[in-house]
């Protein structure tokens, strides 16, 4: 049997998005030759996903594509970005056609969803590791930062939090498992294929004081917005949405340690003035994502989180870091 040299695993794989449009140059040269939007700025970000670290052996390749191209996008979304294009480099240990057929179908799959061109990358032998770095651009001179949300702001957050974390607790002990296979599948999808809030994203950048996307927790998250703008927050934990997935499985969810620092959320918080709150209700009705107030911005630096109108501790691990 032929074995596929490397430029041929790139063609049969990963060459569907040749030149064309603003891309002038794509896949199969040195590098790619594009040109971006007249009078845009671009929005450039990266991720690296390893395995044993960001997934599992055995994570499905088809939702390992979707994922390491999702968690691009969401950096993009809290920029208020629209996505252009994206390279990939990959390490595999070796070459499986089945795991490449899976990987870069869910890959296109959500790159073709957002218009966005795979014009280039790398591929080489080593540990499995996908790291893809992805580019859009703003419309207008306006974007998004952590470092302008301004005391009496409202603190928002997109979609429901903590059923990735959920799904990743339950899943150390299958055996024992006993939540209902349509909610299972559900926290699984959460964690597996989390949806990037590109549309919220291109709709709140015109009024939106800050944003961030939140991958880490949301403490830990929250606390990088008060950090770069130098004020503090108040967050109501009653006011946190939860999926009806989570709802009904809160036994076996660590309480709101899990929702507040679990991380794998992918959605995006932000921070605006009371003023917008009818421009919010808009954003709603256009996305069909729900955006939920969850706190306000505060003088100071600290963050205070109150249940039922009382103080609640801060977890002690507020969030995930890879050097902690």
């Amino acid at each position: 049997m032929h074995t596929l040299l490397e430029q041929e695993i790139i063609a049969r794989y990963f060459s569907r998005h040749s030149a064309g449009g603003n891309v002038e140059i794509g896949i199969g040269d040195d590098a790619a030759v594009v040109s971006p939007p007249d009078g845009s700025k671009l929005v450039m970000t990266v991720d690296t996903l390893n395995e044993g670290v960001h997934f599992r052996p055995g994570c499905l390749p088809e939702d390992l594509g979707h994922k390491a191209l999702a968690v691009n996008l969401s950096d993009l979304a809290a920029m208020g970005a629209t996505p252009l294009w994206a390279t990939l480099s990959l390490s595999l240990p070796d070459i499986e056609h089945a795991w490449l057929e899976g990987f870069s179908r869910g890959l296109f799959s959500l790159a073709d969803r957002y218009g966005m061109k795979i014009i280039g990358g790398d591929l080489v032998r080593g540990a499995r590791s996908i790291s893809i770095q992805a580019t859009g651009y703003l419309k207008s001179a306006c974007a998004m930062a952590r470092a302008h949300a301004r005391a009496g702001d409202s603190i928002y957050v997109s979609g429901t939090l903590g059923d990735a974390a959920l799904y990743l607790e339950l899943s150390r002990d299958t055996e024992n498992c006993t939540v209902p296979k349509p909610d299972l599948e559900y926290l699984a999808q959460r964690l597996n294929r989390p949806q990037p809030r590109v549309e919220v994203g291109q709709e709140i950048v015109a009024f939106a004081s800050a944003a961030i996307d939140l991958s880490d927790g949301l403490v830990l998250d929250v606390q990088r917005i008060l950090q770069g703008s130098g004020v503090g927050a108040r967050i109501d934990l009653e006011q946190i949405p939860l999926s009806d997935a989570m709802q009904r499985q809160w036994h076996d969810a660590k309480g709101w340690d899990q929702v507040l620092a679990g991380g794998e959320d992918y959605e995006l918080v932000f921070t605006a003035s009371p003023e917008h709150s009818g421009e919010i209700d808009t954003v709603r009705e256009r996305t069909g994502c729900p955006i939920t107030r969850i706190g306000e911005i505060t003088p100071g630096d600290t963050l205070e989180l109150f249940e039922a109108g009382h103080r609640y501790p801060s977890p002690g691990r507020p969030g995930f870091d890879h050097f902690a």
